[in-house]
Protein backbone atom coordinates (compact mmCIF):
# COMPACT_ATOMS: atom_id res chain seq x y z
CA UNK A 1 0.00 0.00 0.00
CA UNK A 2 1.22 3.48 -0.90
CA UNK A 3 0.87 5.89 2.03
CA UNK A 4 1.48 9.63 2.23
CA UNK A 5 2.15 11.26 5.62
CA UNK A 6 1.99 15.02 6.16
CA UNK A 7 2.25 17.48 9.05
CA UNK A 8 1.99 21.22 8.47
CA UNK A 9 0.44 22.21 11.79
CA UNK A 10 3.41 23.66 13.64
CA UNK A 11 7.07 24.58 13.10
CA UNK A 12 7.89 21.78 10.66
CA UNK A 13 6.82 20.79 7.22
CA UNK A 14 6.95 16.99 7.32
CA UNK A 15 6.07 14.91 4.27
CA UNK A 16 6.75 11.18 3.95
CA UNK A 17 6.04 8.58 1.29
CA UNK A 18 5.80 4.90 2.22
CA UNK A 19 5.14 1.62 0.47
CA UNK A 20 4.07 -1.26 2.70
CA UNK A 21 5.40 0.82 5.62
CA UNK A 22 8.86 1.06 4.05
CA UNK A 23 10.01 4.66 3.61
CA UNK A 24 10.48 5.68 -0.03
CA UNK A 25 11.43 9.22 0.90
CA UNK A 26 10.67 11.97 3.36
CA UNK A 27 11.41 15.57 4.20
CA UNK A 28 11.22 17.43 7.49
CA UNK A 29 11.95 21.12 7.18
CA UNK A 30 11.93 23.72 9.94
CA UNK A 31 10.07 26.91 9.11
CA UNK A 32 6.29 27.09 9.31
CA UNK A 33 5.98 30.13 7.06
CA UNK A 34 6.89 28.08 3.98
CA UNK A 35 4.50 25.22 4.60
CA UNK A 36 1.67 26.49 2.41
CA UNK A 37 4.12 27.08 -0.43
CA UNK A 38 6.18 23.90 -0.11
CA UNK A 39 3.74 21.16 0.96
CA UNK A 40 2.45 20.33 -2.52
CA UNK A 41 5.82 20.70 -4.32
CA UNK A 42 7.53 18.44 -1.77
CA UNK A 43 4.75 15.87 -2.07
CA UNK A 44 4.98 16.00 -5.86
CA UNK A 45 8.76 15.60 -5.78
CA UNK A 46 8.58 12.51 -3.58
CA UNK A 47 6.02 10.94 -5.89
CA UNK A 48 7.98 11.79 -9.03
CA UNK A 49 11.25 10.50 -7.56
CA UNK A 50 9.56 7.13 -7.05
CA UNK A 51 7.71 6.94 -10.36
CA UNK A 52 4.33 7.44 -8.73
CA UNK A 53 1.43 9.82 -9.23
CA UNK A 54 -0.99 11.36 -6.76
CA UNK A 55 -3.63 8.86 -7.80
CA UNK A 56 -1.36 6.02 -6.65
CA UNK A 57 -1.67 7.16 -3.03
CA UNK A 58 -3.99 4.74 -1.25
CA UNK A 59 -3.83 6.20 2.24
CA UNK A 60 -3.02 9.68 3.51
CA UNK A 61 -2.36 10.41 7.17
CA UNK A 62 -2.34 14.02 8.33
CA UNK A 63 -2.26 15.91 11.61
CA UNK A 64 -5.27 17.92 12.72
CA UNK A 65 -3.72 20.19 15.33
CA UNK A 66 -3.53 21.78 17.77
CA UNK A 67 -1.18 24.29 16.28
CA UNK A 68 -1.12 27.18 13.85
CA UNK A 69 -4.63 27.74 12.54
CA UNK A 70 -3.35 28.34 9.02
CA UNK A 71 -0.83 25.51 9.24
CA UNK A 72 -3.44 22.99 10.37
CA UNK A 73 -5.51 23.65 7.28
CA UNK A 74 -2.75 23.05 4.72
CA UNK A 75 -2.35 19.27 5.09
CA UNK A 76 -6.02 18.78 5.86
CA UNK A 77 -7.10 20.66 2.73
CA UNK A 78 -4.75 18.56 0.61
CA UNK A 79 -6.18 15.38 2.13
CA UNK A 80 -9.77 16.49 1.63
CA UNK A 81 -9.08 17.46 -1.97
CA UNK A 82 -7.43 14.10 -2.69
CA UNK A 83 -10.36 12.28 -1.10
CA UNK A 84 -12.74 14.18 -3.38
CA UNK A 85 -11.03 12.90 -6.55
CA UNK A 86 -9.91 9.41 -5.54
CA UNK A 87 -10.67 6.44 -3.30
CA UNK A 88 -7.84 7.30 -0.90
CA UNK A 89 -8.31 6.45 2.78
CA UNK A 90 -7.82 9.43 5.10
CA UNK A 91 -6.62 9.14 8.68
CA UNK A 92 -6.07 11.98 11.13
CA UNK A 93 -3.90 12.10 14.24
CA UNK A 94 -3.25 14.75 16.88
CA UNK A 95 -0.29 17.03 16.23
CA UNK A 96 0.77 16.49 19.84
CA UNK A 97 0.56 12.72 19.44
CA UNK A 98 2.82 13.04 16.39
CA UNK A 99 5.65 14.20 18.65
CA UNK A 100 5.00 11.48 21.22
CA UNK A 101 4.80 8.60 18.77
CA UNK A 102 4.48 5.42 20.80
CA UNK A 103 6.55 6.76 23.71
CA UNK A 104 5.38 7.76 27.16
CA UNK A 105 5.56 11.51 26.72
CA UNK A 106 4.32 14.88 27.80
CA UNK A 107 4.21 16.92 24.60
CA UNK A 108 4.19 20.70 24.46
CA UNK A 109 3.85 23.11 21.55
CA UNK A 110 4.05 26.87 21.62
CA UNK A 111 0.61 28.48 21.87
CA UNK A 112 2.14 31.95 22.35
CA UNK A 113 1.21 34.51 25.02
CA UNK A 114 2.95 32.37 27.71
CA UNK A 115 0.71 29.41 26.92
CA UNK A 116 1.34 25.89 25.68
CA UNK A 117 -0.64 23.24 23.86
CA UNK A 118 -0.12 20.08 25.89
CA UNK A 119 -1.03 16.42 25.61
CA UNK A 120 0.14 13.36 27.54
CA UNK A 121 0.48 10.07 25.66
CA UNK A 122 1.45 6.47 26.19
CA UNK A 123 1.61 3.95 23.33
CA UNK A 124 -0.28 6.37 21.09
CA UNK A 125 -3.18 6.76 23.50
CA UNK A 126 -4.06 10.05 25.18
CA UNK A 127 -3.61 9.84 28.94
CA UNK A 128 -4.53 13.50 29.29
CA UNK A 129 -6.64 15.18 26.62
CA UNK A 130 -5.00 17.78 24.39
CA UNK A 131 -5.45 21.18 25.98
CA UNK A 132 -3.95 24.64 26.40
CA UNK A 133 -2.15 25.45 29.64
CA UNK A 134 -0.11 28.29 31.08
CA UNK A 135 3.66 27.79 30.85
CA UNK A 136 3.83 28.13 34.63
CA UNK A 137 1.51 25.11 35.08
CA UNK A 138 3.73 22.68 33.18
CA UNK A 139 5.80 21.79 36.24
CA UNK A 140 2.67 20.52 38.01
CA UNK A 141 1.98 18.12 35.14
CA UNK A 142 5.59 16.93 35.05
CA UNK A 143 5.41 16.15 38.75
CA UNK A 144 2.26 14.09 38.19
CA UNK A 145 3.92 12.11 35.38
CA UNK A 146 7.59 11.92 36.41
CA UNK A 147 8.41 8.92 34.19
CA UNK A 148 7.14 10.62 31.02
CA UNK A 149 9.72 12.26 28.76
CA UNK A 150 9.10 15.85 27.66
CA UNK A 151 8.83 16.27 23.88
CA UNK A 152 7.81 18.91 21.39
CA UNK A 153 8.88 22.56 21.35
CA UNK A 154 10.87 22.25 24.53
CA UNK A 155 12.99 25.26 23.58
CA UNK A 156 10.09 27.56 24.45
CA UNK A 157 10.66 26.72 28.12
CA UNK A 158 14.43 26.96 27.84
CA UNK A 159 15.20 23.25 27.44
CA UNK A 160 17.13 21.57 24.63
CA UNK A 161 15.11 20.99 21.48
CA UNK A 162 15.38 17.33 20.49
CA UNK A 163 14.84 16.18 16.93
CA UNK A 164 11.89 13.87 16.34
CA UNK A 165 10.94 11.87 13.25
CA UNK A 166 7.41 13.15 12.74
CA UNK A 167 6.74 11.10 9.61
CA UNK A 168 7.70 7.82 11.24
CA UNK A 169 5.70 8.66 14.37
CA UNK A 170 2.60 9.56 12.38
CA UNK A 171 2.91 6.37 10.34
CA UNK A 172 3.12 4.30 13.55
CA UNK A 173 0.09 6.06 15.01
CA UNK A 174 -1.92 5.42 11.86
CA UNK A 175 -2.05 1.72 12.72
CA UNK A 176 -4.00 2.68 15.85
CA UNK A 177 -6.28 5.12 14.03
CA UNK A 178 -9.61 4.48 12.36
CA UNK A 179 -10.09 5.80 8.84
CA UNK A 180 -12.22 8.89 8.39
CA UNK A 181 -15.59 7.91 6.95
CA UNK A 182 -16.49 11.43 5.79
CA UNK A 183 -13.30 13.32 4.88
CA UNK A 184 -15.26 16.30 3.54
CA UNK A 185 -16.46 16.99 7.11
CA UNK A 186 -12.97 17.13 8.61
CA UNK A 187 -12.09 20.29 10.52
CA UNK A 188 -8.90 21.25 12.37
CA UNK A 189 -8.59 20.55 16.10
CA UNK A 190 -8.00 24.17 16.94
CA UNK A 191 -8.03 24.63 20.69
CA UNK A 192 -7.91 28.41 20.73
CA UNK A 193 -11.42 29.81 20.56
CA UNK A 194 -11.55 32.21 17.64
CA UNK A 195 -14.24 33.21 15.23
CA UNK A 196 -12.23 31.76 12.34
CA UNK A 197 -13.01 28.28 13.57
CA UNK A 198 -16.69 28.81 12.92
CA UNK A 199 -16.29 29.70 9.28
CA UNK A 200 -13.80 27.08 8.03
CA UNK A 201 -15.30 23.80 6.96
Amino acid sequence: MIKMVMDTSNVYLAVGLYQDDQCLGKVQEYGSRRQSEQAIPQMARLLEDNGLSLMDVEEMIVTAGPGSYTGERVAMTIAKTLAAISDVTIKVVSSLAAYAGLDKAIVILDARSKKLFMGIYDQGKAIVEDQMILVEDLDNWRQQYPDYVLKGQTDVIGEELKEVDLCQNILALSDLTEKCLEPDLLVPAYIKKVEAKKIWQ
